[in-house]
């Protein structure tokens, strides 16, 4: 790998553009999604749908969470019970809970992904008298391997997240 950077930096000293028509040519090579593998169904039934939504619902019951973050996991738990009112950070869990139970590990990485934009995501919880983290989608499954979903917030400076997924 750094050898392949160090070729790319050299060459790029001595790199001239050329005139080129970008639609014609920088797609040259790519393929697509067909091209790449077979479509796949992504579909999941609406009692998989409930049962893994009321797990990744579940607070300890000594868990202190913020009565917030709270008010926002129950409103969760009622819109997954009704199948009504699912918002996007419930609709985005879920994805994420569907992935895991594939066995598909998930990653998430980028400024403030613990909480999410405008607090959408809240993925992991945070003790309010002991500090203590909580990652309602690490417990969704039945003997769920740790770490098959990782929250990590990085550096807020769009510099530092390139560095930090390097």
């Amino acid at each position: 790998f750094n050898h392949k950077m160090s070729t790319a930096l050299e060459a790029s000293k001595t790199y001239e553009a050329k005139d080129f028509h970008w639609l014609e040519n920088v797609w040259l090579g790519f393929k697509s999604p067909v091209q790449m593998a077979r479509i796949k169904a992504t579909g999941v039934e609406m009692p998989v749908l409930k049962e893994i939504g009321m797990r990744m619902c579940e607070i300890p019951k000594k868990f202190n969470v913020h009565r917030k973050v709270k008010k926002i996991y129950d409103n969760r738990r009622k819109a997954i019970e009704t199948g009504e009112g699912i918002d996007w950070g419930t609709a985005e869990a879920l994805a994420f809970a569907t992935l895991l139970r594939e066995g598909v590990h998930v990653r998430l990485s980028g400024q403030d992904v613990e909480r999410g934009t405008f607090a959408h995501r809240h993925a992991v919880l945070h003790d309010q008298k002991s500090g203590e983290r909580y990652v309602p989608l690490d417990h969704v499954l039945d003997g769920q391997e740790p770490g098959n979903f990782k929250v990590c917030n990085s550096a807020l400076s769009e510099f530092g997240v390139l560095g930090f997924e390097l």
